[in-house]
């Protein structure tokens, strides 16, 4: 899928390296990154809806190294994921309520 805008924010390595987490979401698919400082990875993980990850079904969950390089590679994990919610049922309702709030 073609992408003309810049739909995840991924911050700089040194936001990690502080212990930062990060949450965001997209369109009804949410995702969380957060740093395994003693492991020296960042992991991501994905969810859907309109609740916390507590609240929610874990999706998928990957490990990256923690390393600038890798915040790229969470980009296209991140699209690729998005690309697969896109097909899910929740995407579709999600949609479907955008729609009736805008009326």
């Amino acid at each position: 899928m073609d992408y003309s805008v810049k739909d995840f924010y991924i911050p700089t390595i040194t936001y990690f390296d502080s212990g930062n987490k990060l949450t965001g979401s997209r369109n009804g698919m949410n995702y969380k990154m957060t740093p395994q400082k003693e492991e020296k990875e960042i992991r991501v993980q994905i969810w859907y809806g309109e609740w916390n990850l507590e609240h929610s079904d874990l999706i998928a969950s990957r490990l990256f190294p923690m390393t600038q390089e890798s915040m790229a590679a969470i980009e296209q994990w991140l699209y690729e994921q998005y690309d697969v919610y896109l097909e899910t049922p929740q995407a579709s309702e999600y949609r479907k309520k955008q729609k009736k709030r805008e009326v």
